[in-house]
């Protein structure tokens, strides 16, 4: 949202998934080039207390500044000329200040944040693209427990690198309670993890589910392998026949059953691709059981993909 999507399709795509039953937006200080948090503030008065919002810090915007002002005029151009894209992201990656993990920061980007978002409290506050040393700064943690205490953030967390993340749940410092992390196709092993997190009282969040194009296509090849693979039982090979929702129901699925993680954030970029992954969640084809052999052999440890490179 006001990224790569402009102000009318991010609104179009709010509308669209709060009609299809979506109350969780994750979103960020830096997301929108800082204007994100505003957006769903707006689009979000008068029905705040049927969302949930989760928010972070530690990425900040940099001030607005004549790039930020045409970003409508390059969204445009990129729309007409993909190739500008990959140029496009250069420069917007120069617009942000990340690792910015101190008491000052967490209390002027918070205080931003509600104001934003037109609330008093947020759902969830992660630490944005933490390091492993936040995990030693006593100090931070401890001011983020103190908003916790004081009703402002209902659950504190992380959000990190696989590694952090499961130093995070082997410590489990307060106040931190949720973390979201990378789960795809290729990094189905971390539900070895997320299993035993989740057991701990961990509220647990996936992103990138798809992995970008690399991801859909990695996906594509294994699913192709289960499919002709005799060493699967043959009612599951049946249900892996190719159709539009395969792939989603695969992926989302795999994901959210049986590992211990209560909710997947896709990045969808047309209201079809929301429409399918609803659909993929609420009819789902497989079974509990069904999902675990996938999983496994999405990973590389399944019947599947044994003897094949």
């Amino acid at each position: 949202m006001l990224g790569r999507a402009g102000r009318r399709e991010s609104l179009a795509a709010l509308e669209a998934a709060w009609a299809a039953g979506i109350t969780f937006y994750d979103t960020a200080r830096s997301y929108g080039y800082g204007e994100s948090e505003r957006l769903l503030g707006e689009f979000f008065a008068g029905k705040r207390e049927q969302a949930v919002l989760c928010t972070k810090f530690g990425i900040l915007p940099a001030e607005r500044n004549w790039k930020q002002r045409v970003k409508p005029l390059a969204q445009a151009a990129v729309k007409v000329f993909p190739r500008l894209r990959s140029m496009a992201q250069k420069q917007a990656a120069d617009q942000f200040a990340s690792g910015q993990f101190s008491v000052e920061v967490l209390r002027s980007s918070f205080e931003t944040s509600l104001r934003a978002l037109r609330t008093d409290y947020v759902d969830m506050l992660l630490l944005h693209a933490a390091p492993m040393s936040v995990l030693a700064q006593d100090d931070l943690l401890e001011a983020m427990q103190r908003l916790v205490d004081a009703g402002k953030v209902r659950l504190a967390g992380i959000s990190g690198g696989h590694d952090v993340i499961a130093a995070s749940f082997a410590q489990h410092p307060r106040p931190l309670a949720t973390a979201q992390f990378a789960m795809n196709a290729t990094q189905m092993h971390f539900a070895s993890e997320t299993e035993k997190a989740a057991c701990d009282g961990w509220f647990l969040v996936a992103n990138h589910p798809f992995g970008g194009p690399a991801g859909v296509s990695e996906c594509a090849r294994k699913i192709a392998a289960m499919r002709d693979d005799a060493a699967l039982p043959s009612a599951l090979r049946e249900k892996l026949t190719q159709d539009t929702q395969l792939m989603p129901e695969v992926i989302l699925n795999a994901i959210l059953g049986g590992t211990g993680v209560q909710a997947v954030i896709p990045a969808m970029m047309k209201l079809e691709h929301l429409a399918a992954n609803v659909r993929a969640v609420e009819h789902c084809r497989f079974t509990l059981e069904e999902l675990a052999l996938l999983r496994a052999a999405l990973q590389g440890d399944g019947p599947a993909l044994e003897g094949r490179s």
